[in-house]
């Protein structure tokens, strides 16, 4: 039976978590699997030049390909005798390349590329107009890590080796964890306070979270409080009390100047801001009323569901959560 295995303190569960999860790290790791498979180095070809070659796999897969002047890549990818040669961003979160980049890889070599494919964790609507079609005539194409998750996964799944099967299993595994998602096992409710009008467009809070089923909030990682990864559960307080815990359904994140969120287009204005967009499950309501307590007039908290849904207020029930989770050495 395989035994628990951590590096510093880290889980390790598949051979290229010994790498870690920066943009290296991912490079490598999937550089090494276009090496070692050839199902998933025909399918990725396959994918991004659309050829009609099924059966086209690479020749040769470099690393970090330094030119003078141009910089390194991350991946370059040879494939039929030279006729193909895609070079391939690894990107990680929702950090896209400059067009002064991709202008280097594109006209670093004679041929020029077939193709300039760059990965991040972003979906492809994010993506629209944020890299440009082409690039000194050669075509600039997106594929999120989600995108290529799938197709490692399908791949393995018709991987005839053990040993690719493996191979491309871990990598699947590799990639999930690196991805923003929600922690299934988490019972924390990310607790909010729910203004009333936003701004001057006659729409509150409250209405986009009661009429909508939606909620929307700045993307985390300043100073500002708001959560850096998709919370499992929301949490709406408001007149002083606690008034629906709802499950998140399905996110996304967008950085128009409306968070996103149809009904205020046009009638709102926040640049320069990634927001979280949520769907909203059905509404849970505690048995018993649960006062805000102590709690500033707009501060948000996170709160153990359990603790939430059986405590007099939300103050309790988020100082309970403190202490069980200090015991826990969380």
């Amino acid at each position: 039976m395989p035994v628990d295995l951590t590096l510093y303190g880290r889980p390790v569960g598949t051979v290229f978590d010994l790498l870690g999860d920066k943009e290296n790290d991912i490079t490598y790791s999937l550089g090494w699997a276009l090496a070692e498979s050839e199902r998933f180095s025909g399918a990725l070809l396959e994918d991004v030049v659309s050829t009609g070659q099924v059966s086209l796999i690479a020749d040769s897969v470099r690393l970090q390909e330094g030119i003078s002047g141009a910089g390194f890549t991350d991946i370059e990818v040879l494939a039929g005798g030279g006729e193909v040669h895609i070079v391939i961003e690894a990107k990680r979160g929702y950090d896209l390349p400059q067009q002064t980049q991709l202008e280097k890889y594109a006209t670093r070599t004679q041929p020029p590329p077939t193709a300039l494919v760059v990965c991040a964790e972003a979906s492809a609507d994010f993506v629209v107009g944020k890299l440009p079609s082409t690039v000194a005539g050669v075509p600039v194409l997106y594929r999120s890590w989600r995108e290529i998750e799938g197709l490692v996964s399908s791949t393995a799944s018709c991987a005839r080796r053990h040993a690719e099967k493996r191979l491309l299993r871990d990598l699947s595994r590799y990639l999930r964890g690196l991805m923003t998602m929600q922690d299934v096992s988490s019972n924390l409710v990310y607790v909010v306070s729910l203004g009333k009008e936003i701004e001057d467009t006659g729409m509150s809070y409250r209405d986009v979270v009661v009429d909508h089923d939606t909620y929307f909030c700045p993307v985390g990682g300043g100073s500002g409080g708001w959560p850096k990864e998709p919370p499992n559960y929301l949490g709406f307080r408001f007149d002083g009390k606690l008034q629906q815990v709802r499950h998140v359904e399905d996110y996304r994140i967008t950085d128009d100047n409306y968070a996103g969120f149809e009904p205020l287009k046009g009638r709102v204005d926040w640049p320069e801001e990634r927001h979280w967009v949520f769907s909203l499950g059905p509404v849970m309501t505690p048995m018993h009323e649960v006062r805000t307590g102590n709690l500033f007039r707009a501060q948000r908290v996170w709160v153990a569901l359990d603790l939430l849904l059986t405590s007099e207020t939300i103050a309790e029930a988020r100082d309970k959560t403190k202490l069980r989770l200090a015991e826990a050495g969380i």
